[in-house]
């Protein structure tokens, strides 16, 4: 995984070690407003991510929010059938 300041970008292309990877640098994080870079990733793929990563980090902080980038916004389409109040896409 490589990250930068508080933008994440996982290594794997795989959505589920995808997560495992968001998930080791949430449980180490303070910051309160996370960012990834899910742009390398296809749409279902990508979505499948969100949603346990959102899901995971309201259970661990409800307060934080988790800003996205992806190629796309038809994912935004697709996210907003699922109740996911901490994310957002920048």
């Amino acid at each position: 995984m490589t990250e930068g300041k508080n933008l994440i970008y996982p290594s794997a292309s795989n959505p589920e070690k995808a997560v495992q990877e968001i998930k080791k640098h949430l449980k180490k994080s303070e910051i309160r407003e996370i960012e990834l870079d899910l742009s390398s990733m296809n749409i279902l793929d990508a979505v499948k991510v969100l949603v346990l990563t959102s899901s995971y980090l309201y259970k661990k902080s409800p307060e934080e929010k988790l800003k996205f980038r992806f190629v796309s916004s038809d994912i935004e389409n697709i996210l907003s059938s699922f109740s996911l109040t901490n994310l957002e896409m920048v």
